[in-house]
C-alpha cells in the first residue's frame, strides 16, 4: 500500500517539476525563434564573406578611405572576426543538435 505523506509528497515534487517545465516553454520556443534570426545572419554574413569580402579587403589595402570604426567589436574586414562568428555558431549548432538527440534517444534520457 502507498503511504499517503509519501504520495503526497512525490505528487507535489512533479506538480512543482511541471510548473517549472511550463514557465520555461515560451522562454524555449523564445530561444528558438532567437536561433532562427542568428541562423540567418550567420548565413548573410556567409554570403559577404564567400562572395564580397575579397574585393573589399583589396580596395581597403589599396587605400579605399572608409571607415572601419565600430561600436567596439571587431571590424568585419578582419578575418578573425567573421571566422570567429562561423566557428561560434558551427559549435552552438552541434550543441543544440546533441541537446535535441539526448532529449529524443531513450538510451541517453536521465532519470
Amino acid at each position: 500500500m502507498i503511504d499517503i505523506e509519501e504520495a503526497q509528497r512525490r505528487i507535489d515534487e512533479i506538480q512543482s517539476l511541471y510548473r517549472e517545465w511550463l514557465r520555461l516553454l515560451p522562454e524555449l520556443e523564445a530561444a528558438q525563434d532567437e536561433w532562427r534570426k542568428a541562423a540567418e545572419i550567420i548565413r548573410k554574413l556567409d554570403g559577404f564573406y564567400s562572395g564580397e569580402y575579397n574585393r573589399y579587403y583589396t580596395e581597403i589595402e589599396n587605400g579605399l578611405p572608409v571607415s572601419l570604426e565600430t561600436e567596439g567589436e571587431y571590424s568585419i574586414m578582419s578575418q578573425d572576426a567573421l571566422y570567429d562568428a562561423f566557428g561560434d555558431h558551427y559549435r552552438l549548432s552541434w550543441e543544440w543538435m546533441r541537446l535535441a538527440v539526448a532529449s529524443l534517444d531513450p538510451d541517453k534520457r536521465s532519470g
